[in-house]
């Protein structure tokens, strides 16, 4: 979840299942903490790769880096611990999760070269808006500092369920040995790229309008 600059805290009802899941984790554990496991596990399946360990580890690390991805933003918006820092680190452990699923799946043989380089093209928002800001206060002469952040948006909130997803099914078909689960999560691979695509286009239109500035 992405977390923004905000001081309100408790937003949860008390009792909710939301706000209890908080209660669980220990107060010296902040949502920048979790996200930072977040990475770890990331790094994990990298090494899982590069052991040839079985696909199994890299379902449970994915899983497991899952779930981090929803309870950091949960802490932070009910502790009103949202930050800057945290606002940077949150979407790109959700983009480095992705890839290492991506490019470990491609290694093995179970998505193609082509799906990576459409993964990879779609995110390129996260680069490119901050690179035409800095083009644009260049032109103008002006101060490229503070750089803006980049605002999900609901497609590329789509897109990152989507593609985690996808990714998870072609993980599971390929541990089962379900080859119809790994077809279905390849196509669904497209889809996910498609709202990717969808998010960009309306990244750079809110650039445009000035929503960055």
């Amino acid at each position: 979840m992405s977390q923004s600059q905000t001081s309100q805290a408790g937003v949860y009802p008390p009792g909710s299942f939301k706000a209890r899941l908080v209660e669980m984790v220990p107060p010296s554990v902040s949502p920048n903490h979790i996200t930072l496991f977040r990475l770890a596990c990331t790094a994990g399946i990298v090494v899982v790769q590069l052991v040839g360990g079985h696909l199994a580890w890299m379902f449970v690390l994915g899983f497991v880096a899952g779930m981090s991805d929803l309870l950091d933003g949960m802490v932070a918006r009910q502790r009103g611990q949202i930050t800057p820092l945290g606002a940077f680190l949150d979407p790109l452990g959700d983009k480095l999760l992705a890839i290492a699923v991506a490019v470990v799946l491609m290694l093995r043989g179970f998505l193609a070269p082509v799906a990576l380089i459409a993964i990879l093209a779609v995110d390129a928002h996260a680069l490119l808006v901050p690179l035409l800001h800095i083009a644009r206060q260049l032109l103008r002469r002006q101060p490229i500092w503070p750089a803006p952040r980049v605002r999900p948006n609901r497609w590329g909130k789509y897109k990152t369920f989507g593609l985690a997803s996808s990714l998870g099914i072609i993980v599971l078909g390929a541990i089962l040995g379900l080859p119809v689960l790994v077809w279905a999560g390849q196509w669904l691979v497209w889809t996910a790229v498609a709202l990717g695509a969808a998010a960009s286009l309306r990244y750079y239109w809110d650039w445009t309008q000035g929503a960055f500035d």
